[in-house]
């Protein structure tokens, strides 16, 4: 397979993770990298173009996909230049900070006739891929109900307080995967609460209810509350209860522990580890998934239908603590003319 010339925008966390992994794959030519931020060149891969301007990034020679990983409030520009410019965007999760810029990200996607993909990792996840088939394969019965658990660190929460929430950028991995296997998400109810973790007068910890139009009931936890110093950087989890059987996941252990008097660590093995030095895991198999997809056309595992609805929810869900009351989503979409 010729490899696909790509660009990374944006080259914060996932950003270069994501260019680490492009320039280490041989299915991809990774042409040039863009971030607003100077600073940001030094943690550009070895030998690959940096340009803070947008346009420049766009222009490449030859260019043929684009990965977004700015902030989300900042996807809708970048997605919508390089859509105009005929490229195949992967655009990292949540689709957009708001129902209106998923809306127009959405509709201009459309009009091109598609090459617009929703970053969701857990997609890709085997973990969660072989819980879904045991859903799926109908030997667990109807969902009773669903429970998951998504903690991450609390210098996680430092680095992006102020410009998101936790529904949005760690709750819609879940609400995404709940509707993948409980269907669509009918209401929401959540409480937020704040120890100072991250920051004075900042929600460090949400806890929801969930309501499906099936009838199940679901449970949704999440925080950024996890003490860097014990070394755990995520714990989540996710158990399905059906009317015949049970199905569960954890990966609060990454399956090596590693005791110093620097503390406790528990490397990555999964999402984004190193083997040899190359980026190796999850990750990579998502870009890379991508990259055949722009070659061959292979179907990608989610809709923007279902990136748009998992948004919906974690909107629902900062609406429930803001107003202090059970929403329900046709609230936020009612009106809307592509609901």
């Amino acid at each position: 397979m010729e490899a696909v010339k790509c660009a990374v925008v944006g080259l914060g966390l996932i950003g270069t993770e994501h260019a680490a992994v492009l320039a280490g794959s041989p299915a991809a030519d990774l042409a040039v990298c863009c971030d607003v931020d100077p600073q940001a060149k030094g943690r550009v891969p070895d030998g690959v173009p940096f340009t803070t301007v947008l346009d420049e990034a766009l222009a490449a020679p030859g260019l043929e996909a684009v990965f977004v990983c700015t902030p989300e409030f900042a996807h809708r520009p970048t997605v919508e230049a390089a859509l105009a410019r005929d490229l195949h965007v992967f655009c990292e999760k949540p689709l957009a900070a708001s129902l209106e810029d998923a809306n127009a990200m959405i509709e201009a996607a459309n009009r091109r006739g598609g090459g617009l993909d929703v970053g969701h990792i857990l997609r890709f996840d085997l973990r969660y891929i072989e819980l879904w088939r045991a859903v799926r394969s109908g030997k667990l019965g109807r969902c009773v109900h669903v429970v998951a658990r998504r903690n991450s660190w609390d210098t996680e929460g430092k680095a992006v307080r102020g410009r998101t929430t936790l529904p949005l950028y760690l709750g819609v991995h879940d609400l995404d995967v709940l509707r993948w296997l409980a269907g669509d998400i009918a209401r929401v109810y959540a409480e937020a609460g704040g120890a100072g973790v991250v920051g004075e007068g900042i929600h460090d910890t949400v806890a929801a209810t969930l309501r499906f139009d099936s009838g199940a009931v679901g449970l949704l936890e999440l925080s950024w509350g996890t003490p860097s110093q014990t070394g755990i950087e995520w714990d989540s989890r996710l158990a399905f209860i059906g009317s015949e059987g049970s199905a569960y996941v954890d990966i609060a252990e990454t399956g090596v522990s590693v005791y110093t008097a620097q503390g406790p660590q528990f490397p990555d093995t999964t999402y984004w580890p190193r083997t040899y030095g190359a980026p190796s895991g999850i990750l990579r198999t998502e870009d890379e998934h991508l990259l055949l997809r722009v070659r061959d056309g292979r179907p990608w595992p989610l809709t923007l239908e279902d990136a748009r609805a998992a948004l919906v929810a974690a909107l629902a869900m900062d609406r429930s603590i803001a107003e202090e009351r059970p929403v329900s989503l046709t609230e936020l979409v009612e009106g809307d003319p592509t609901s």
